[in-house]
C-alpha cells in the first residue's frame, strides 16, 4: 500500500512538473520592479532608454515597457522631467529601439506617489509577477486634493497583446465640485530626426514616427477621439467627447474613467495595421524586397506605401533587402528611395491570400559600392571620417541623421579604417581625414552603376605632436535630454577626428563611454573618464563640468549632484563632490563680465561671484576666432556680446591665472565634434596609458594649447639654460626672453599670421605675416619655426596666436565649424623679471573690465 501511495504520488509529482513545464513554454505576460539582480535580463535597448534601479518593467512576447518609479525626484533627463509614474520607455520585443522620451498620463504636474503590481485584478505580492493566462499590470496613485481629482493609472499587459493598456481614474475626492481636463503629453523630439507626427488636429488614431531609428507609436482612445497639438518636441493630447470638449465636470465622490490603448510598431504600416486588427480587422503580414538592376539587396530603401493613392506610411528594408508589412487584403502602390534618391514610383501591389511574397527589381538603378580600407603610413588601421561630396549632376547622398552613429548625412565614419557602403553612382569628390595631425587625402572618383570602388588610402601623419595629446573636455549626446543624437555615434565622431582623450560630460548625469569604446573595439585610440555638466539656471553661467566622478550605474543621474539656482553653491557643490576628491572643474561658456565682475547683471561692477573664484579651475574662452579680433565686444549675428578672449586676457592682467580651454560642445554628430581641441600635455602619446589625473593637473597649471586645427608650440629661455612651456613660470632677470616659435599644419588649411601678446598686448616688432614676412613662413608641414627675442618692461605673461586669416576650415569640418579661420592659441607663459614671483600689472587694455553684456548661443 505504502508503495502504491509513493506511485501514485510520484506520477502526480511528475505530472505537476509537466504542467509547470508546458507553461513555462507558454507565453507570459511579466511586470517587475528592476533591481541589479534583474535589471540587464529586463531593460530594454534603444537610443532613448533612460530606465533604472526602481523602474518598473512591463513586458509580453511583443513589447517592452518602462513604467518610472513614482518618487518626487525620478527625471528622465535634463530636460524631460518629473517623469514619475509616466511611460518613459516603449520598444517591441523583437526590434528593439525605444524612441520615447515620456508618456504623461494626465497633465504634467500630477505627482505620483504609489505604486503596485497588478495580477488580473488582484494586488501582486513582492517585486515581480507573471501570468500565462490574463493580464498583469502596474498601477501608479496620486492623492486628491482641495483642487485635484485623485489620480489612479493602470498600466496593463497581456500574453499576446500587441498594444499597452492605460486606464485612469480620476475621482474627485474633495467636498466641492471639480473640473477636470482629460488630456496627456507625449514628448518625442523630432527636430533632427527623420521623425513625422500625426497633422494637428482631431482622429481616432494619434501617431508618431521616427522613420530612421525604426519606432513608430500610436494612441487611441475608448468612446473619444484624440484632439492632438504637436511641434518639435512635445505632443498634447485632448480626450474629447461628439461635442469636442475635453474637460470633465466632477461633483465630489464622481469618477471618471479614461482607456488608452498605446501601440508600437518597427515602422508606421504595420502601426496602422495593428491598431486596424485590435478594432477586429484583418490584416496579413507580407515580405518585400527590393532589389536593384544588378539583382543587389538595398538595404535601408525606404519604402512607401499607398492605398487610393492615400500615403499610409513607410518602411524601411533590413540589411538583406527585405522588409515585413501588415497590410489588409487589397491593391497597394509602393514608392522606392535609396539614401534620399527617390527610385521608383507607384509600383503596383496586390495583397491577397496567394500573395504574401512581392520582389521589386529597379530595373533603372543600380547601386554603386564602396569598399574602404583607410590605414597611417605604416599600413596600420586608423579610425576616418570619409566625406561624399557629389560632382555634376550626382545627387547628394543622405545616409542618415545627424543622430546617427557611422553613416550620416554624406559622412561615413570608419571607427577602425574600414566599411562598406552602398551610395548612389554618379562622381564623387571623398575627403577622407583624420584630424588636424594628418593629411587629409581628397580624391575624385567614378561610382559606375553596379560597380565598386575599392578605396585604399594612406592617412599621413604630418604634425609632430609628440608629448601632447588631442582632448575635448565638453561633449553631449542623447542622455542630456537636450538633443537626441546616438550616444555610440558620439564617440564614433570623437575617435574618427582624433580626439585621444574626451571625457563623458552629458548635462546632469554622470555617464560614460566605455561601453562604446569596448564595443568598437578603440582602446588603442582613445581614453575617456566619466564626468559631468552641471547644467542650472542662469544660463549661460551656472554651466560647470567636471571630471573624473564616480559613476553609480542606473540610478538617478548616474550619481550626480543636483543643481542650484545659486551659480555659487552649484559650483562648490561640485567641486567638493566624491568627498572632495581631486577633479577638474571647468566654467563653461561664461559672460566673464557677469561672472567675474558684474553679480547682479545691473551693468555695475560689484565683485561678481566671488565665492566661485576659488572653485574654477579652467575656463571655456572659445570661439577662438576672436582671438583675431582683440576688441572688448564681439558680434554674432544681430548681437553683441562680450569677447572672452578679450576678458580672459584682462581677468590675468587682474591677476587672475584661471587657464583657457575651448571645446566643440557638441550635441550631434554630423561634423559635431572635431572642431576645437585642447592639446595637452603628456608623458605618453598612447591613449591606452594617458593618465587621467595627468590630464586633470596639466590642464589645471595651463599646460594646454587651445586651437580648431593648428599645433603651436612654445618655450621661452632666459639665457642661462633655463626655459619654460606654456603654462609655466620662468625667472628671468636680465629681461630679454628667447621665445621658440614653431608651427604646424596638416596639408588641409595653412597659417598666415604669427604674433606674441605680452600682458595681453601685441608685442611690437612681433606680428608676423606670410604677406609681409614671406621667408619666415614654410611650406610644408611646420608653417613656422623661428626663434623670437623680446625685452620686457616687467613681470608679463605670453601668449602666442598662430592663425591663417585667408583660410578656412572648410575642406574637411563641414559647414559650420569649416567656416572658421584656423586659430591656435597658447596659454600663458609667465616670466619673473625680479625674482619676487609673477605680478600681473592690472593693465584693463584700454578698456573697463567688462560687465554683463549678453548671453551668447552655445557656438
Amino acid at each position: 500500500m505504502k508503495r502504491l501511495l509513493a506511485l501514485a504520488m510520484s506520477i502526480a509529482v511528475l505530472a505537476l512538473a509537466v504542467t509547470a513545464a508546458v507553461d513555462q513554454r507558454k507565453p507570459l505576460a511579466e511586470a517587475v520592479r528592476l533591481s541589479a539582480e534583474n535589471f540587464d535580463a529586463y531593460a530594454p535597448g534603444g537610443k532613448e532608454v533612460d530606465v533604472i534601479f526602481g523602474d518598473f518593467v512591463l513586458r509580453n512576447e511583443h513589447l517592452v515597457a518602462v513604467v518610472a518609479d513614482p518618487v518626487p525626484t525620478r527625471n528622465a533627463n535634463m530636460t524631460v522631467r518629473n517623469v514619475a509614474g509616466a511611460l518613459i520607455d516603449l520598444t517591441t520585443r523583437s526590434d528593439q529601439s525605444d524612441q520615447l522620451a515620456a508618456f504623461y498620463p494626465g497633465p504634467q504636474n500630477v505627482a505620483f506617489r504609489k505604486a503596485r503590481l497588478i495580477r488580473g485584478e488582484q494586488t501582486a505580492d513582492g517585486n515581480a509577477v507573471a501570468s500565462a493566462d490574463g493580464p498583469v499590470g502596474v498601477e501608479v496613485m496620486a492623492a486628491g486634493t482641495d483642487n485635484r481629482p485623485e489620480v489612479r493609472v493602470l498600466y496593463r499587459l497581456a500574453p499576446g497583446q500587441r498594444y499597452l493598456e492605460v486606464v485612469s481614474t480620476l475621482t474627485n475626492t474633495s467636498d466641492k465640485a471639480l473640473t477636470v481636463p482629460l488630456e496627456d503629453a507625449w514628448r518625442m523630439d523630432g527636430g533632427k530626426e527623420d521623425m513625422v507626427k500625426a497633422p494637428n488636429g482631431t482622429r481616432e488614431f494619434f501617431w508618431v514616427h521616427d522613420r530612421y531609428w525604426n519606432q513608430a507609436y500610436g494612441v487611441d482612445c475608448a468612446d473619444r477621439q484624440i484632439q492632438s497639438n504637436s511641434d518639435a518636441r512635445m505632443s498634447r493630447l485632448r480626450y474629447v467627447d461628439a461635442g469636442g470638449q475635453h474637460m470633465v465636470h466632477l461633483n465630489p465622490g464622481q469618477s471618471v474613467t479614461l482607456r488608452r490603448r498605446i501601440f508600437a510598431a518597427r515602422n508606421l504600416v504595420n502601426l496602422r495595421s495593428l491598431h486596424a486588427q485590435a478594432h477586429g480587422r484583418s490584416a496579413r503580414r507580407i515580405r518585400i524586397t527590393i532589389r536593384d538592376g544588378g539583382q543587389q539587396p538595398l538595404p535601408a530603401a525606404r519604402i512607401g506605401v499607398k492605398r487610393d493613392g492615400q500615403p499610409l506610411g513607410t518602411a524601411n528594408t533590413r540589411r538583406d533587402g527585405t522588409t515585413d508589412l501588415l497590410l489588409a487584403d487589397g491593391a497597394y502602390t509602393v514608392d522606392v528611395a535609396s539614401y534620399g534618391v527617390t527610385l521608383a514610383r507607384d509600383l503596383p501591389l496586390k495583397v491577397g491570400p496567394s500573395s504574401t511574397e512581392f520582389r521589386f527589381v529597379i530595373r533603372n538603378y543600380r547601386s554603386g559600392r564602396v569598399v574602404a580600407r583607410i590605414t597611417d603610413e605604416h599600413d596600420r588601421p586608423i579610425p576616418c571620417k570619409v566625406e561624399f561630396q557629389p560632382l555634376g549632376d550626382t545627387p547628394t547622398p543622405n545616409f542618415g541623421p545627424e543622430t546617427a552613429a557611422f553613416a550620416v548625412r554624406n559622412l561615413r565614419y570608419a571607427p577602425l579604417g574600414t566599411f562598406q557602403q552602398l551610395v548612389p553612382p554618379g562622381r564623387y569628390r571623398l575627403v577622407i581625414s583624420h584630424g588636424p595631425e594628418f593629411d587629409a587625402v581628397f580624391r575624385e572618383v567614378t561610382i559606375p552603376p553596379a560597380g565598386t570602388l575599392e578605396l585604399r588610402e594612406r592617412l599621413r601623419r604630418s604634425v609632430d605632436t609628440t608629448g601632447w595629446v588631442s582632448s575635448d573636455f565638453h561633449s553631449h549626446s542623447s542622455p542630456s535630454g537636450d538633443n537626441t543624437a546616438s550616444q555610440l555615434g558620439r564617440v564614433v565622431n570623437l575617435v574618427c577626428e582624433h580626439i585621444e582623450f574626451a571625457p563623458c560630460t552629458e548635462h546632469n548625469r554622470i555617464d560614460t563611454y566605455v561601453p562604446h569604446i569596448k564595443k568598437l573595439q578603440i582602446e588603442p585610440y582613445i581614453a575617456t573618464t566619466s564626468g559631468i555638466e552641471l547644467t542650472g539656471q542662469p544660463l549661460p553661467l551656472n554651466h560647470q563640468n567636471a571630471f573624473p566622478l564616480k559613476r553609480k550605474p542606473h540610478t538617478q543621474d548616474g550619481g550626480a549632484p543636483l543643481t542650484d539656482p545659486d551659480p555659487e553653491k552649484q559650483i562648490e557643490r561640485l567641486a567638493l563632490w566624491d568627498n572632495r576628491s581631486e577633479k577638474l572643474v571647468q566654467q563653461n561658456h561664461p559672460d566673464l563680465g557677469w561672472l567675474f565682475f558684474d553679480k547682479n547683471g545691473d551693468g555695475r561692477p560689484d565683485g561678481g561671484y566671488k565665492r566661485s573664484f576659488p572653485y574654477i579651475d579652467v575656463i571655456e574662452i572659445h570661439p577662438i576666432v576672436d582671438a583675431l579680433r582683440l576688441d572688448p565686444a564681439t558680434q554674432r549675428g544681430k548681437r553683441t556680446y562680450n569677447n572672452r578672449i578679450f576678458n580672459w586676457l584682462q581677468l590675468l592682467n587682474q591677476g587672475y591665472r584661471y587657464p583657457g580651454v575651448v571645446n566643440t560642445d557638441a550635441h550631434y554628430n554630423y561634423h559635431g565634434s572635431g572642431g576645437l581641441r585642447n592639446w595637452i600635455r603628456s608623458s605618453t602619446d598612447d591613449p591606452p596609458r594617458i593618465d587621467v589625473m595627468e590630464m586633470v593637473r596639466n590642464a589645471t597649471a595651463g599646460r594646454l594649447l587651445m586651437s580648431n586645427g593648428p599645433f603651436l608650440e612654445v618655450t621661452a629661455s632666459n639665457g642661462r639654460g633655463e626655459s619654460a612651456e606654456i603654462g609655466q613660470e620662468l625667472s628671468c632677470p636680465n629681461r630679454r626672453v628667447q621665445l621658440h616659435v614653431r608651427a604646424q599644419c596638416p596639408n588641409w588649411f595653412d597659417i598666415d599670421r604669427v604674433f606674441v601678446l605680452v600682458n595681453g598686448r601685441i608685442a611690437p616688432g612681433h606680428d608676423y605675416r606670410r604677406a609681409t614676412h614671406a621667408d619666415l613662413f614654410g611650406s610644408g608641414p611646420v608653417k613656422f619655426d623661428r626663434v623670437l627675442e623680446l625685452t620686457l618692461a616687467g613681470d608679463a605673461h605670453i601668449e602666442v596666436v598662430a592663425a591663417g586669416e585667408k583660410a578656412t576650415l572648410q575642406p574637411v569640418l563641414g559647414p559650420s565649424w569649416g567656416k572658421q579661420q584656423p586659430v591656435a592659441l597658447t596659454n600663458p607663459i609667465y616670466v619673473d623679471v625680479d625674482g619676487g614671483g609673477f605680478r600681473a600689472n592690472g593693465d584693463t587694455l584700454d578698456a573697463p573690465l567688462p560687465v554683463k553684456l549678453g548671453v551668447e548661443p552655445r557656438r
